[in-house]
């Protein structure tokens, strides 16, 4: 059987695969949101440390009540969308998603103007090869600095306290991978392990594959687009392992990236790190 990452969106995983990993940690079963799971942070279950929970998922505007009342139940302050506005406009037809007891922020990591098509989009990761995805995240790392930014300021000043936090995009995979590469990076977590975290998603998306096809079939079944549009989907674990080697060619490292692309001082950088480990005491507010 082939490696899970490796499945086209449009091909079933193994039902019992599916069955026991969403139902394990690191997944979360959360009524209404898709590819829900924690960051791989050390020292979880740690007594010393009130850190907040991390999530990462797509897109919550399925959510139930229940799933909102679990996810307050969990610890959950702050939800950050990554989407653009565009997204969030096109899916909520004007409805307003709310979370009582969560704030949500709005923190765009891209620009996508109304020109963009989908299906332009898709033909760029035609090749089938990884390289797409190298410009793609670099492009999330050059246009989202303010929105990692807001994000990262939430981990420094409110980590420590116990509050967590949900990032998402509309997938959980590319916008919200990068911020989860940013944040395991920073605190030295193996690369083995940032790479299987980007990789689950292929398994996190499988309970909703049929409305992503359904959303997209127009795309999947154009001859022009049909293989772009299953790579773009696709979060195979070489795609990690090469990104990477840019993040640390390119900005060095998630250090670097915070102290010279975003412009936190040593002394941020210190914080965040110890709220992340779950080493911090809490700012005072």
């Amino acid at each position: 059987m082939a490696p899970s990452d490796t499945v086209s969106i449009r091909e079933p995983l193994d039902p019992e695969l599916i069955k026991q990993t969403l139902t394990s940690p690191p997944f979360y079963e959360i009524e209404g949101l898709i590819n829900v799971r924690s960051l791989p942070l050390p020292n979880p279950a740690s007594a010393q440390s009130k850190r907040g929970l991390i999530l990462r998922s797509g897109e919550p505007n399925g959510m139930t009540d229940d799933g909102k009342r679990k996810l307050l139940d969990l610890g959950i302050k702050r939800v950050f969308d990554l989407r653009s506005l565009k997204e969030v406009q096109r899916l909520s037809k004007d409805e307003i998603f709310i979370i009582p007891g969560v704030e949500i922020v709005s923190v765009p990591a891209l620009v996508i103007s109304k020109s963009d098509q989908m299906g332009t989009t898709f033909q760029n990761f035609e090749c089938g090869t990884d390289e797409p995805f190298m410009q793609s995240y670099s492009d999330i790392l050059n246009e989202g600095t303010a929105s990692y930014r807001t994000i990262f300021e939430f981990l420094r000043d409110h980590l420590s306290s116990g509050d967590g936090c949900l990032i998402h995009c509309t997938a959980g995979k590319d916008r919200t991978g990068v911020a989860s590469m940013l944040i395991l990076d920073l605190i030295g977590v193996a690369d083995e392990e940032i790479v299987k975290d980007y990789a689950l998603t292929r398994i996190g998306l499988e309970t909703s594959r049929g409305s992503l096809i359904a959303r997209f079939q127009h795309l999947l079944d154009d001859p022009n687009s049909r293989l772009g549009a299953e790579n773009a989907f696709s979060s195979r674990v070489s795609v990690m392992q090469a990104f990477l080697k840019v993040l640390r060619q390119s900005y060095g490292g998630a250090e670097g990236y915070l102290k010279d692309r975003i412009g936190f001082p040593d002394e941020d950088i210190s914080k965040i790190r110890e709220s992340l480990l779950g080493t911090g005491r809490p700012s005072p507010l």
